[in-house]
C-alpha cells in the first residue's frame, strides 16, 4: 500500500527523530492529527514501532 504525500512528509519526520508535536508544530497540524498520521503509516505499513518507519524511509531512499 502506498503513502500520501502527506503521510510521507510525516514518515520522513518520524525518521529525522521528530516527536507528534514537534511534527505537529513543523507542519502546522494539531499533535492529534500528526498522531493520526503516524498511525496511519504504521498500520499501512505493517510497522509496530517508529523505528520501522525510521528505517523503511532510509532503506527506500538507497533504492
Amino acid at each position: 500500500m502506498t503513502l500520501t504525500k502527506r503521510e510521507l512528509e510525516v514518515a520522513h519526520l518520524v525518521a529525522q527523530g521528530l516527536t507528534n508535536k514537534q511534527i505537529a508544530a513543523k507542519l502546522v497540524l494539531s499533535q492529534r492529527t500528526a498522531q493520526h498520521h503516524v498511525e496511519h503509516i504504521l498500520s499501512k505499513l505493517g510497522f509496530t514501532s517508529r523505528t520501522q518507519i525510521a528505517t523503511w524511509i532510509v532503506d527506500e531512499a538507497n533504492r
